[in-house]
């Protein structure tokens, strides 16, 4: 496969396994509270939901996507218990059930009858399908999913931006900057990043000749990826800002399919919709099959089969769905508060510590989490 062949599949994978259910809904609530703001607020988002997920998806690849040796910069059980904190939140306790509710908040703007039962059921079979095609995880996604995805966002930001309604000032409790910053933690991308480099590791390593050449690799489909996200969140906070007083009504999973109806109509929406479950299911499937992974082999010591870890994933995401859109943001949303500066410290200081030798990753990590802490009150 050709250099640039590869950095388009990669990138737009990338783009494809970052862009799930947080991603289509915290901008718009972004937009939705900043409304006349939302330009510095957009700024904000690109930071926390742009820049440091890249960041630490590259510093994996510097570590070869090994979270052993990452997290191990920060204790002898800090891999463990890292791993297994971070991919239970972007996994069956979090953004699984999340990305559930969020494909099925996009349908039900078209067909309001839709169990949401029977869609998770439905929903999870198909994860489970995706990611049993063994080795095909990224060309599936990156060929198939990603440019499916990116053709529907397209469609529905051009036409709802062409018939926005006028922005309306709303006050706020605390700069459209902040706001930006904060809310980004929601997308869960920098801890998504710290183990989609294992996926992608696997897959640029199979088709380079040494660890620079993969690097390389890395460097040019993260710019491929981290741009395509970077310009569909500046529309989908403009969208959001806009939009704000018809969103008033909807619930957040439904947001982006109620902007869709109310510019392309009913039949196009549902386009619309399909693109929002082949996003979340893109998603999905990469993020069970890091947790399926990390429970059969780290907590199980492989004495369950892959399928039975799969299929124990996908039943804890099913039941976990069943709980609403709001239970789960609020939840992650205060645990996110206090841990996701910490996690965007040892991003950093890993990256100094691999080119600079400069061996920072345990204090700058700890003094982050604490004085975080202690900001915000126990």
């Amino acid at each position: 496969m050709s250099f640039y062949k590869t950095v388009f599949t990669a990138g737009i994978a990338m783009f494809a396994m970052f862009f799930g259910s947080g991603n289509l809904v915290i901008p718009l609530i972004i937009g939705m509270k900043a409304t006349d703001q939302y330009i510095p607020a957009s700024l904000g988002l690109m930071l926390t939901g742009v820049l440091v997920p890249f960041l630490g998806l590259f510093s994996m690849v510097l570590y070869n996507g090994n979270k052993d040796k990452y997290f191990g910069l920060l204790g002898k059980y800090a891999p463990f218990i890292l791993s297994f904190l971070i991919l239970s939140l972007i996994g069956p306790f979090g953004v699984v059930p999340r990305c559930i509710l969020v494909a099925h908040g996009g349908l039900t703007i078209i067909f309001p009858e839709l169990s949401l039962a029977l869609f998770s059921a439905v929903f999870v079979i198909l994860i489970a399908w995706v990611i049993w095609q063994k080795n095909q995880v990224v060309p599936i996604i990156g060929r198939i999913l990603g440019p499916f995805k990116i053709g529907g966002i397209v469609l529905i930001i051009l036409a709802a931006i062409y018939q926005s309604p006028e922005l309306i000032h709303t006050p706020m409790d605390q700069s459209a900057f902040t706001l930006g910053i904060t809310q980004g933690y929601q997308t869960m991308d920098l801890m998504a990043a710290f183990f989609f480099s294992i996926t992608m590791v696997e897959y640029l390593r199979s088709v380079s000749k040494n660890k620079e050449a993969t690097v390389k690799l890395s460097i040019f489909s993260s710019f491929i990826g981290a741009g395509l996200i970077a310009l569909v969140y500046l529309g989908f906070v403009s969208l959001g800002a806009h939009y704000a007083t018809y969103l008033s009504a909807a619930q957040p999973e439904q947001y982006l399919a109620t902007i869709a109806h109310l510019t392309l109509g009913k039949y196009a929406a549902l386009i619309v919709a399909v693109t929002i479950l082949l996003s979340c299911l893109a998603t999905a499937a990469s993020l069970v099959r890091l947790f399926a992974e990390f429970l059969m082999v780290d907590i199980a010591q492989k004495k369950i089969s892959w399928m039975n870890s799969v299929l124990i994933t996908i039943a804890i995401s099913f039941a976990l769905s069943l709980t609403g859109f709001s239970t789960i943001f609020n939840i992650l949303g205060t645990i996110l508060t206090y841990i996701y500066p910490a996690l965007i410290a040892l991003t950093i200081a890993t990256i100094l510590q691999h080119y600079y030798k400069i061996k920072c990753a345990k204090i700058l990590f700890w003094i982050a989490l604490f004085s975080n802490a202690c900001y915000i009150g126990f």
